[in-house]
């Protein structure tokens, strides 16, 4: 698919269509990277067996001309095994730390759609409290205990657990505002 302008195809939908035939995670994909542990280690060590046999061997005569077929079989052989079991070993190692990674940013997304959720939540939740306590339609909405001479809000501590405490307006008189939950402050 080639864009072009007005077709109504845009980049995203080409990386979308692009990304969607990448293969995923594969049922052979875990055989695969124990296939490469595997790989790795025997070649490492049979690297490392095959050095000492060629060294076993070049040790045990003095002529040059015998130690030096050790040296290439013994030597060179162990040490481009070393380098292939290190280079599987390394692969094996590459694709665990992808799958950790991938398997950690799927938490972490989870985490976020979590927090997003919650903060819609409680954004709606908010929205549906209609009215900020203590205020009612843009007036103060106080209490105060019958024959009292300050008003509180409704949720102050000295008039929280009574059930003799009535509505009053912040205007009436006699009444002044408690000096514990200041309840013009909160208005204002």
């Amino acid at each position: 698919m080639t864009y072009t302008p007005g077709n109504g195809t845009t980049e995203d939908d080409r990386l979308s269509a692009g990304v969607s035939k990448l293969r995923g995670r594969g049922r052979y994909d875990h055989l695969i990277e124990r296939a490469l542990l595997i790989i790795g280690g025997v070649a490492l060590f049979g690297g490392l067996a095959a050095i000492i046999i060629g060294w076993v061997g070049a040790s045990h005569t003095p002529n040059v001309f015998e130690q030096i077929p050790y040296m290439i079989s013994g030597g060179l052989l162990g040490l481009g095994l070393i380098f292939i079991g290190g280079s599987f070993y390394f692969s094996y190692w590459l694709t665990r730390m992808v799958q950790e990674n991938r398997e950690s940013r799927q938490e972490a997304q989870k985490v976020y759609r979590t927090m997003n959720e919650m903060v819609e939540l409680l954004a709606a939740a908010l929205r549906e409290d209609d009215e900020e306590p203590g205020t009612a339609n843009g007036e103060l909405k106080v209490v105060a205990t019958p024959g009292g001479t300050m008003f509180h809000r409704e949720d102050c501590p000295i008039v929280a657990d009574r059930t003799d405490v009535q509505r009053v307006s912040p205007t009436d008189p006699g009444l002044e505002p408690c000096k514990m939950c200041n309840p013009v402050a909160v208005a204002q």
